[in-house]
């Protein structure tokens, strides 16, 4: 028979019972801890890793815009550069330009210009083509254009053309060293000024002094 009373029997239950249920309290407070410091944990990492992302995303950015910045430089210098040498090149060009005008001036001085105006009568009868040539010369010229420079002009221009050329000269009041020459009818004309003649070389002009220079 069993003397324990049915009192003690609860209390010491209860006891056992509230024990246990500390013990559970516990373990379920730790496993909720390492879970919440597992997943703190994965939350920094996640949040690492976004920000090397972030991060990786920004220099690769930055990277592109300091290329893109860096090839507009070197673009712009290329430029620059480009325009500095053309610039020197055209100075070149202008200043020999200027020299060959210069000697141009002072060619009116020279014992040969009489036989370069004759030239360039002759030159223009070859282009025009007319048994009747109108010629306009310079008035600093006219002290050349005598008589004797006439007859022996049409006599040129006839043995050239191998027919009777009639030359008739008018003074004009440019000062370019040269003449232009005109049909008799006004529909074709040859302008043989050294201006001009030099206008119509420039190109060529320009390719020969460029060749290899600068």
């Amino acid at each position: 028979m069993n003397d324990k009373k049915p009192g003690n029997l609860n209390s010491e239950n209860a006891e056992v019972i509230c024990a246990r249920i500390r013990q559970e309290a516990d373990r379920e407070v730790e496993a909720v801890r390492v879970r919440a410091a597992a997943d703190s944990d994965k939350v920094i990492t996640r949040a690492r890793e976004a920000a090397l992302e972030k991060k990786s995303a920004l220099l690769s950015g930055l990277a592109r815009d300091i290329q893109k910045i860096k090839e507009k430089v070197l673009s712009s210098l290329a430029l620059e550069k480009k325009r500095l040498v053309l610039a020197e090149k055209d100075k070149f060009v202008q200043t020999v330009l200027e020299s060959i005008k210069r000697e141009a001036e002072g060619y009116r001085r020279n014992d040969g210009y009489a036989q370069f105006l004759e030239n360039a009568i002759l030159e223009g009868l070859g282009v025009i083509e007319e048994p009747h040539i109108e010629v306009y010369y310079s008035s600093l010229d006219e002290g050349l254009l005598t008589e004797a420079f006439i007859k022996k002009i049409e006599v040129r221009c006839s043995q050239a053309a191998k027919r009777t050329v009639i030359v008739k000269l008018h003074r004009s009041d440019f000062t370019d060293i040269g003449v232009i020459v005109y049909s008799a009818d006004g529909r074709m004309m040859y302008d043989n000024r050294f201006l001009t003649r030099l206008e119509r070389a420039k190109a060529d002009i320009e390719r020969e002094l460029l060749k290899g220079s600068l």
